[in-house]
Parts: structure tokens; sequence; C-alpha cells
């Protein structure tokens, strides 16, 4: 789980799944939300997840929290007259779509065409759902549906710059396996050991944070080829300066007995 904010993306929990507990990512990912306790200085939380994660008892409970969240949806979901939302999207047409933009953490811009509604959700309660795709004549096989519970003032172009936000978790995945290389260490069965191999590079990547990362602009952030490479240069420093005394203090020796 990622705290973001501007461009910036911090590890604060992490877990190892057992794929032999049905539900576990669910289990965990709602201990996680659970334990969660935001800056001082936070005046709102949003959740933004992909629809694997979007379980009733994980929305109930941001709901509860008073957060707000933004989740890809499963088509299997009903309204409250029954209606499965890939039935309403199947039959929504073409022009009910609209052009939005959205924009990335790093300040892209991308377009989707989207329809907007307000409806009531099984489990939910009175939801914004929208149904977004790249092309205007994409077919309903090519729609996402996403579904919030901001306020209903909230624009559609705020609602889709908050689910790119989720693209952090991806990026950060990427960076962890190209330059820390999780899940790469050489470990027996044992399940502890499989945890930690899993857990130190995450360990590691907050190390980094937390040695360097104010170092870079707030408004680029910090990639973890950035923090590395700014521990390396530390690293040879200061090996240059272990050397460089030690021949110093040699060379002082030598003049001492000429």
């Amino acid at each position: 789980m990622l705290a973001q904010w501007g461009c910036h993306r911090v590890p604060v929990r992490a877990a190892v799944v057992d794929p032999q507990i049905p539900g576990h990512q669910n289990l965990l990912f709602r201990q996680m939300l659970q334990d969660f306790v935001p800056p001082t200085w936070v005046k709102e939380v949003v959740v933004e997840a992909a629809a694997a994660f979007a379980a009733k008892a994980t929305l109930k409970l941001i709901a509860e929290q008073g957060w707000g969240y933004v989740f890809g949806l499963a088509r299997t979901w009903k309204l409250a007259d029954g209606t499965h939302l890939r039935d309403v999207a199947r039959h929504t047409t073409h022009g009910c779509y609209h052009r939005y933009v959205a924009h990335k953490p790093d300040g892209r811009r991308k377009c989707y065409w989207v329809f907007r509604r307000t409806a009531y959700v099984r489990h939910l309660g009175h939801v914004t759902i929208l149904f977004s795709k790249r092309r205007r004549n994409d077919g309903p096989q090519r729609i996402k549906l996403i579904v919030t519970n901001l306020a209903e003032a909230t624009t559609t172009g705020t609602i889709l710059s908050h689910y790119h936000r989720r693209w952090g978790v991806e990026v950060a995945f990427k960076e962890l396996k190209s330059g820390l290389h999780l899940g790469q260490m050489q470990v027996t069965k044992e399940t502890q050991r499989v945890e930690r191999g899993l857990l130190l590079p995450i360990l590691a990547y907050l190390l980094l944070l937390r040695l360097y990362g104010r170092e870079f602009s707030p408004e680029h952030g910090a990639s973890l080829w950035q923090l590395k490479r700014r521990f390396t240069e530390e690293i040879y420093q200061e090996q240059y300066n272990r050397s460089e005394h030690r021949w110093r203090k040699k060379l002082d020796q030598y003049r001492a007995a000429a």
C-alpha cells in the first residue's frame, strides 16, 4: 500500500499474500486500511485501487472511515433494480459518451470518452459510476467501470486523475524489481525466509527515501534510480575520503621518520 501526494509515493505497508487463503489479498488490504493513520497535515484521504480490491467489506470500511474512494468495478455488480452493470454498459450508445481530459501525477494529459451517471448500487448506496473508454467507438468489452463516493460536484476529469494515481503501485513494483531485485533472492521454502526476501527490498527503498528524499524537488519527486545514484555517490566519496586520510597519515609518518 502506497501513500501518494503530488509526485511523491511512499510505501506505508506491505505483506505477503498466501494463495491458499481465499481472498487473502483483500483481508490484508482491509487490515492495512484499519491500521493506517493519516498525518496531521492531511485534509482528505482518497483510496484508489483496481477492481480486484473492490470487495463489499472493503468499500464499506472506507466509507466508515470517512474517506473517499475511486475503484475499478467488476461488471457483475448490480444496481438496486437488479440490472447488471455489464448490461448498462452494453446498451449505452456512443452518443452518451463525452470527451474528458485526465492528468497523470507527472502532469501528462490523457483523453478518455466517458459516460457518467449517479446510481444506487447494491451494498454501496448512492455512488457515481463512470463508463470510460479510450476511443469513442470502442465496443462494450473495452469499457472500464469506475465507481466513487466523492461528491457529485467533483469533476469527471478529477475522478479520472484520481484513478490514474493507482498506476503508482505498478511503477513502484517496477522500481523494486529492477532496482532492488524484489523476488529474485535465493531463499528456501521456509515461510519466514520468503517473507523477509520479499520485504527487505521495500525496507531498502524506505531507507533511501529517508536518507535522500528531501534533496529532490517536491514538484518532480524522486525515482529509485536517483536515490540509488545519490547513495552510490556518497559511498564513493566516503571511500575516497578514507583512502586519502590513510595515505596522508602514512605520508606524515614518512616525513617524521625522514
